[in-house]
């Protein structure tokens, strides 16, 4: 009974804190059938990338895949593309639809593209 308790209490946390790391991200997508939902966030800023790759953070977009039971996340998946430096200036100016070829179909916002 203890160790279903610490499972739960951990499942929960979990939860909570995916919760807390999507907020800051945008919902582009949004599938629901039944319980389950099935959403498509992202995130425009600069990202740290490993030193030996550049020693300054480059501007990137991150897409993530949401699944969603009762609205607690279950599971996701991410993805980031990079972006033109001249995206630094203004990140509320890129569109979601101008780099969506740069992804895979699973995370665009028009398949058929």
């Amino acid at each position: 009974m203890l160790i279903a308790i610490f499972i739960l209490i951990a499942l929960a946390l979990r939860a909570l804190y995916l919760q807390v790391w999507l907020r800051n991200s945008t919902r582009i997508k949004y599938e629901r059938e039944g319980w389950l939902t099935c959403e498509v966030r992202r995130r425009v800023g600069m990202e740290r990338v490993p030193q030996h790759v550049s020693e300054f953070p480059v501007p990137r977009e991150e897409r993530i895949l949401v699944f969603r039971l009762f609205g607690l996340v279950l599971w996701h998946d991410e993805m980031s593309v990079a972006l033109p430096n001249t995206a630094c200036e203004c990140f509320e100016n890129v569109a979601p639809q101008d780099f969506d070829r740069e992804f895979p179909r699973w995370l665009r916002l028009n398949k058929a593209v």
